[in-house]
């Protein structure tokens, strides 16, 4: 279902000449499909939580997006690892409350976490989730970015996610 979703998103945005699906699972590659070393950037939206998290089960698709029943964050850093040539980039998108641990993971397979973005709903609330870029074979150093804010004081999107998403809205019009 997701791969289906994400060849309709890259028909849609006109990316065939840059993006390619390749439907796999993660923890078999690199392989022939994907040889090792050759990516410039890995993109991952692992699931957020633990297998014990206590998540009410809302169908096997959805449970295994949201869970690492299949897919844990050391598989992600593993084989993104495996992927990227020297220099390559790893972005992702997580929760906070995961920080740490993904650090380690990604130091332990030698992707060094370069820029950290937290994301909040509002002003008022705690960020709810974190982007990530790491860099294989990165020298150490953390640049801490300003906080993503989606909403401002009156509920309206911000600025910056509205920038963030100009594309969309112009080709509704």
């Amino acid at each position: 279902e997701a791969c289906a979703l994400i060849r309709q998103s890259v028909a849609y945005n006109g990316l065939q000449d840059k993006l390619e699906v390749v439907q796999a699972d993660l923890r078999q590659l690199p392989s022939t499909t994907i040889p090792r070393g050759r990516l410039d950037l890995v993109v991952s939206n692992p699931p957020y939580q633990e297998v014990d998290a206590g998540l009410p089960d809302k169908g096997e698709a959805r449970r295994l997006a949201r869970r690492e029943e299949s897919c844990t964050i050391e598989d992600v850093a593993r084989t993104s690892a495996g992927l990227l040539r020297f220099g390559g980039r790893l972005c992702l998108c997580h929760r906070p409350v995961r920080l740490p641990e993904i650090m380690e993971k990604l130091r332990a397979m030698s992707l060094e976490p370069k820029r950290l973005r937290l994301v909040q709903a509002r002003a008022d609330k705690a960020p709810f989730l974190f982007l990530l870029e790491a860099r294989k074979g990165g020298r150490p150093g953390l640049q801490v970015l300003p906080t993503l804010l989606l909403k401002v004081a009156d509920g309206q999107d911000s600025a910056e996610l509205r920038r963030i998403y100009r594309l969309y809205a112009m080709r509704e019009q």
